[in-house]
């Protein structure tokens, strides 16, 4: 995971998360580029704690206990399963007793940090350590605006892949246009939504990051890079919008059921107007294939839940694979279109492997690298 990409994923997700003070965004975005380093340490790269943050019983409802050794020796820190957990985590740590008066020294950011500095880290310096990184913070959370759209262009590109749409599932509190805000929820409390979001956004730095090496181009669009939801024909009319080529949905499952699990992937099915219903077969096939290579890397046991087509009508429709929301009807040349159930988070094996164990952020990072390869293959292969 590049340490650059991920330190301005968290600043892309900080900018949307809606705060009680937004005008502390800068100056605690700069505290955490300090105590991350940029992002680079391995607190920040394997547990999302960009904030050094020990655990504490009273952060149970947003961590998980993980050991780290840092500077000052091992000790229990944070883990945290998605960077918008990282984000509310780090405010609640704030709320502690220790820090009790803060919201009393929230007219600046500068006053702010001044309060905290010396509680958080007491040492020489601190406060205006961080004032000096605001700057950096401030230009990282201004370009998050643009930041549901990313290129890969190396300098002699080979092969343009083209545009491809990742759509993180659910979003936001409220149902819009047929998309619910949420609907499984891991053995470890963490919400689908939360977690597709993560999904799409290492997914998208790693398709870059391949391409690149590669020397292709592509482009890679979200629909959403904060908890907002979005409606399901809005979502697959990026497609049309970005005259993309492919588009991949990331959902998760969950089941009354705690043995339930395996992986499984939607094409749409004939019956439900599939224009190209053979190349979204082919396309939902290779993306299948990467993703169950990279769970079963992880996990041997992962269960083929197989690829299928979306023949459901009514409520139970998968809409977003639809041609007519696609825009496919009337294109020459169609996008490709799939849908992923990754895996039921109902299942304490998958919780500990891909949500809330300590290797979690890494092993999704693994088997999203197998699917990055199986789309940039599939597409390399389309008109």
């Amino acid at each position: 995971m590049p340490e650059a990409k991920l330190i301005e994923r968290l600043a892309a997700v900080y900018a949307g998360e809606d705060i009680r003070y937004p005008h502390l965004k800068v100056v605690t975005l700069a505290q955490w580029l300090l105590e991350s380093g940029r992002g680079t340490s391995d607190l920040a790269k394997l547990h999302y704690n960009f904030g050094g943050l020990k655990y504490r019983p009273e952060m149970a409802p947003y961590a998980s206990k993980v050991r780290y050794e840092a500077h000052d020796g091992v000790d229990n820190y944070c883990g945290f399963a998605t960077l918008e957990g990282f984000i509310a985590g780090y405010w609640a740590f704030i709320g502690r007793a220790p820090y009790t008066g803060w919201e009393s020294n929230v007219d600046t950011p500068e006053r702010f940090i001044r309060f905290i500095g010396p509680v958080y880290t007491p040492s020489t310096g601190y406060a205006e350590a961080v004032i000096k990184l605001m700057p950096e913070a401030q230009a990282l959370l201004s370009a998050a605006s643009d930041a549901g759209a990313a290129e890969a262009t190396p300098t002699s590109p080979v092969k343009d892949l083209g545009t491809l749409i990742l759509d993180p599932g659910h979003g936001g509190t409220t149902k819009v246009g047929g998309s619910s805000p949420n609907n499984a929820i891991s053995v470890s409390g963490v919400k689908e939504k939360k977690l597709a979001l993560d999904f799409c956004l290492i997914l998208r730095d790693l398709l870059i990051a391949q391409a690149a090496a590669a020397k292709q181009t592509i482009k890679v669009v979200l629909t959403r890079t904060t908890d907002v939801n979005v409606g399901i024909a809005a979502r697959a009319a990026f497609a049309s919008t970005h005259k993309a080529k492919a588009l991949v949905v990331i959902h998760f499952n969950g089941s009354t059921n705690a043995a339930a699990s395996g992986a499984e992937t939607f094409f749409a099915a004939a019956s439900n107007g599939n224009t190209n219903l053979a190349d979204d077969k082919a396309f939902a096939t290779a993306v299948h294939a990467g993703l169950l290579k990279g769970l079963r890397a992880v996990n041997p046991a992962t269960k083929d839940r197989g690829v299928k087509p979306d023949d459901q009508t009514g409520p139970g429709a998968l809409g977003v694979l639809r041609d007519t929301a696609l825009g496919n009807t009337n294109r020459p040349k169609k996008c490709v279109a799939c849908y992923i159930e990754a895996e039921f988070i109902t299942n304490r094996t998958v919780d500990k492997l891909l949500v809330s164990g300590p290797d979690a952020i890494a092993n999704r990072t693994a088997v999203l690298a197998d699917v990055a390869k199986a789309i940039r293959g599939h597409m390399a292969g389309l008109p």
